[in-house]
């Protein structure tokens, strides 16, 4: 790795990069003072201390993810993570912040490619080392305004990444919010508080000169926290619906309680989505309003998809009006995904994108499979998402070579749900609208549209037309089987098939014994079995901790 290098100096650059503005958990001068200590100096490289050369190629493997994507870089970003894994000492952990801000990298590195453990277990050891160095408290009022300003960047891009990790692995937070008690970082930038620290010692009693409709190094950073608060405030609550009101309530109340929560989350992510800036000429993805609009569909899916989890349901199928919400979230994250995958240059496809983009169609096969009445509207909408959803998904898999398995059984389930539909439905008036949109209807306020959704089947309807669907056997304990705590993707699926292969003999066009969603259409245990075992995929455990597993805190 040379000093002239267009990585080594994009990694120096990191607070003017894609990267930086979304995360961060490292000063500016930091990564400057890095790259001169290595490449100007004499012998930089040769006498650098394993902890610099740890970070530095960490720095260029990140920093490097876009480029090489974009074909502007010719080496792989992995092999500059290898690379840092050459340096990684006994020393990694008594480092103080700087060990949290190792292992950060870590994590974030392993949003884009494996990292070979569990990213959740890695944000982890972040948590345990912030609580001992009291990162969660602000015990550090005695030290200078900027290193203040750094242990509270840590502290919240730590907790970014629990809440995402923990949340999409349904698992428990390190640290709850109520124990946090540490203030945001001060948006401004560290020249400004570098001026400033000679005149003052409160951190929060900083004036900011800049113009506060002008973003800061701080303003993206803060839209995706303010997210993350919201999603632990959804878990929270859902958590607490099923302990005090899952098994106790009739059916009637908890159908209440479920609407009141799915109601006043909703209402917080619309503040939130309303209140995210509006940036002139972006300079990368996260400052784009298409962002926002896809960070907002997802939450809204992950809020409907966890009412549908306790809402009281009738032969395994929630109520018509939660299920249209549910249908036009999923399509909605579709199509905004879509939207954004169509700025290549700022654009590139990670882990988590692959899941949630993954969970968004096995939404939509869910929701035209349960014995509901659903108008050919949604129907044309469902059957062309789920197309432009395996189009993106196969497009993904090419920057993401490990999640082909993934694709493939998508690809299985969309077919055999096609087959069907095109049976039941006129497919030739199927397509998109002229702006190659989906038409989904309106989201902006879901209490009166689901109140439109009648109660009766209609003669143009799915549940007319199909018939009720039979459900398959609900087995969710095979789907629970782990290899050093995995889900193995070919037993849930051997599972979900009965070996039953989607262009098998026993289908027959036409024939009212036969079942052609026989595998396809699953129960809904058993789909979001599936879609946890695509979580172990992103945030969970290998088969192989590595190198990593010789560290024990």
């Amino acid at each position: 790795m040379a000093g002239s290098s267009p990585v080594a100096r994009g990694g120096a650059g990191l607070g003017l990069s894609w990267s930086h503005i979304q995360n961060p958990f490292l000063l500016r001068r930091e990564v400057w003072a890095l790259y001169h200590r290595l490449f100007t100096t004499p012998n930089g490289i040769r006498d650098a201390i394993d902890s610099d050369l740890f970070r530095a190629f960490m720095i260029c493997a990140i920093a490097s993810v876009l480029p090489y994507r974009n074909g502007l870089h010719h080496q792989h970003p992995e092999g500059y993570y290898h690379a840092a894994l050459q340096h990684l000492g006994p020393e990694l952990l008594t480092r103080g912040v700087d060990s949290v801000q190792d292992l950060l990298l870590v994590c974030r590195f392993g949003i884009y490619h494996p990292i070979g453990t569990s990213i959740w277990d890695v944000v982890r050891l972040c948590g345990r080392l912030c609580i001992e160095l009291g990162l969660h408290t602000d015990t550090g009022d005695q030290l200078d305004l900027l290193e203040q300003q750094r242990r509270r960047r840590v502290f919240w891009q730590f907790y970014l990444i629990d809440r995402y990790s923990s949340t999409t692995l349904d698992r428990p937070f390190l640290i709850d919010d109520r124990d946090i008690k540490t203030k945001f970082p001060i948006e401004v930038t560290d020249e400004e508080i570098e001026a400033s620290s000679l005149d003052l010692r409160d951190l929060d009693s900083f004036q900011r000169t800049q113009n506060p409709a002008t973003p800061s190094e701080m303003t993206i950073f803060f839209v995706s926290v303010r997210l993350r608060q919201i999603s632990s405030h959804i878990q929270t609550e859902f958590s607490r619906l099923k302990r005090e009101h899952g098994e106790s309530s009739p059916r009637h109340l908890m159908a209440g309680h479920v609407h009141v929560v799915l109601n006043k989350l909703l209402q917080e992510l619309e503040n939130w989505r309303k209140n995210t800036p509006m940036i002139q000429d972006p300079s990368c993805l996260y400052e784009t309003q298409e962002w926002y609009d896809l960070l907002h569909a997802r939450e809204r899916l992950s809020v409907v998809r966890r009412a549908i989890d306790l809402v009281p349901k009738v032969n395994g199928s929630p109520s018509k009006q939660i299920l249209a919400l549910f249908l036009k979230s999923a399509l909605q994250t579709i199509q905004r995904y879509c939207t954004l995958c169509q700025m290549r240059d700022l654009m590139t496809h990670t882990r988590s994108y692959f899941h949630m983009l993954f969970t968004a169609g096995l939404s939509v096969m869910y929701c035209i499979s349960v014995p509901k009445s659903i108008d050919r509207e949604d129907l044309r909408a469902s059957y062309e998402g789920l197309i432009r959803c395996e189009e993106t998904l196969v497009s993904m898999a090419r920057q993401l070579p490990d999640a082909h398995n993934y694709v493939a059984v998508f690809e299985a389930l969309r077919c055999d749900i096609s087959r069907k539909l095109r049976l039941n439905m006129d497919m030739t008036t199927v397509g998109s609208a002229a702006d190659g949109s989906l038409t989904i209807g309106d989201l902006t306020n879901p209490i009166p549209s689901l109140a439109r959704v009648g109660t009766a089947a209609e003669p143009g309807s799915m549940s007319a037309n199909l018939g009720n669907v039979a459900f398959l056997p609900s087995q969710p304990q095979s789907f629970n089987q782990m290899s050093n705590g995995r889900v193995h993707l070919t037993e849930a699926m051997d599972q979900v098939t009965g070996g039953i292969q989607p262009d098998g003999a026993g289908y027959q066009d036409g024939s009212s014994t036969v079942d052609l969603m026989n595998w396809a259409l699953l129960n809904y245990d058993s789909l979001w079995n599936m879609e946890s075992a695509l979580g172990e995929y992103v945030y969970g455990d290998p088969t192989n901790a590595g190198i990593w597993e010789s560290f024990e805190f």
